[in-house]
């Protein structure tokens, strides 16, 4: 009887989980193919200042997925972009308290979320409509020597880099110092062997120039 209450605690617990991600989804606006000049110019504002801020703070980042395709192919935010990403080494973010970096963010008028499941947090401003920056937290597997992705739907899986959930690279990609590329603008720091990362996180297409599901 115990164990079958427990189980039922753990189904309600995601299916309220999924029903709240699915609400926070449903609130980004959908722009399709292309979003307006000015939630972009937001945007690159704000990629900006979360950069600074984590230069600030001493935690290792760089562009990736899709906001890295626009720096590596056209120095510029795809046109269907409403965020930006950046992947960060946790072995920074682990010095950090989560009270000091909300202190630090909302210095400059910023919130921060951390979605515990897929393990990034997300930083808007006072409107989520002009869009968000994302970080993705990656960690050191020392068992393979491989960084990867964390966030507890992963720690279920074996410790390997066999599943292409992890999204594991090589350290050495995110060696700093990092070079720099230019988005829209703004140079920001991007992993090393530019397109090398791409191919981890997107074996079956990395080569293929894919554009959003809304266009």
């Amino acid at each position: 009887m115990k164990y079958r209450r427990v189980f039922l605690y753990v189904i309600a617990f995601f299916v309220m989980y999924l029903m709240l991600k699915k609400l926070k989804n449903s609130s980004k606006s959908n722009f399709g193919c292309k979003v307006p000049e000015e939630v972009q110019e937001n945007l690159i504002k704000l990629a900006s200042k979360v950069h600074s801020i984590l230069n600030s703070l001493g935690v290792t980042h760089f562009l990736c997925y899709g906001t890295l395709w626009g720096a590596l192919r056209y120095n510029r935010l795809l046109p269907w972009e409403q965020d930006v990403e950046f992947c960060a080494i946790n072995e920074k973010v682990l010095y950090l308290d989560e009270a000091r970096l909300l202190r630090e963010f909302r210095k400059h008028s910023l919130e921060l979320e951390y979605d515990w499941s897929e393990g990034f947090y997300t930083i808007f401003n006072s409107s989520k409509r002009l869009g968000s920056v994302e970080i993705y937290v990656f960690e050191l597997d020392t068992m393979n020597n491989m960084l990867k992705r964390v966030g507890w739907k992963r720690r279920v899986l074996p410790p390997n880099c066999e599943n292409t959930i992890l999204h594991c690279f090589p350290p050495r990609l995110a060696k700093t110092p990092l070079p720099e590329k230019e988005l829209s603008g703004v140079t920001l720091p991007v992993p090393r062997e530019e397109i090398e990362i791409q191919k981890y996180f997107y074996p079956d297409d990395w080569w293929k120039e894919n554009k959003s599901e809304d266009c």
